[in-house]
């Protein structure tokens, strides 16, 4: 799931309800779904983290009591920013046909021409006498080794930075678009790009976060924020994300 599909409670769900027994923040976030909004959305409205929204959506699909529900064209452009080129008059341009070249007449062969002459044979001049050498045999200098040069030392690599501060990283993006409901949906769509499994290893549930301090140790869940981060906001995370090494 990418946070972007819409589910609605069935009519499965209206006939088990009273017998269905669920604690209360699975029952804020079942009573959420309106078939209007988003599941990024209603996870933000149900006070529940996209990491804790995203099993219960699919154990409550796996009951039968939620659906998913497909929206309009108007809904998909209003949420994806995108234009109806339709109604903007927009034409196709027409096929291009490509012409078959017209088969050329091969050339005709060219005529025979006559072999020439024979030319008659001419007598060999007589062979040239031996001419004696004159150069002295040259000595060739006896072989030096060249000197080898050791290979240059390689460039020390760059130190690396120390943790990572998470607050500081949903700061950084909330920045981005200067307010808080819209700062926490565009923080759930960078974490969506990041493996669960790396955020589950860090005992990391949610990204509403207050006062928090947490910081983040793992190199390749660094790199895999990092790269979420470029993807979806197209800046790269400033240095003042990451602790003092």
């Amino acid at each position: 799931m990418t946070g972007t599909e819409i589910f609605k409670r069935t009519s499965a769900y209206e006939r088990e309800a009273r017998d269905i027994r669920l604690h209360p923040p699975e029952w804020k976030l079942l009573l959420a779904y309106d078939g209007q909004r988003t599941l990024s959305e209603v996870a933000l409205s149900a006070e529940a983290s996209f990491a804790e929204a995203l099993p219960l959506t699919r154990k409550f699909l796996d009951q039968g009591w939620i659906e998913e529900t497909p929206i309009t064209l108007d809904q998909y452009l209003k949420r994806a920013g995108a234009r109806d080129i339709s109604s903007g008059g927009g034409s196709i341009p027409p096929a291009v046909i490509l012409h078959q070249p017209r088969a050329e007449t091969p050339p005709a062969p060219p005529a025979a021409i006559p072999a020439p002459a024979p030319i008659p044979a001419q007598p060999s001049p007589p062979p040239l006498p031996p001419i004696p050498s004159l150069a002295k045999p040259v000595t060739p200098p006896p072989f030096v080794a060249p000197e080898t040069t050791p290979a240059p030392v390689a460039a020390a690599a760059k130190t690396a930075h120390g943790p990572m501060k998470l607050n500081a990283v949903v700061d950084f993006i909330t920045s981005l678009v200067g307010n808080i409901s819209l700062g926490q949906l565009l923080v759930y769509r960078v974490f969506l790009r990041v493996p669960p499994e790396l955020l589950l290893a860090e005992d990391i549930a949610s990204v509403h976060l207050v006062n928090d301090t947490s910081v983040i140790k793992s190199e390749k869940l660094q790199k895999a924020i990092a790269s979420a981060v470029d993807a979806v906001t197209k800046r790269p995370l400033p240095d003042n994300v990451f602790a003092p090494a």
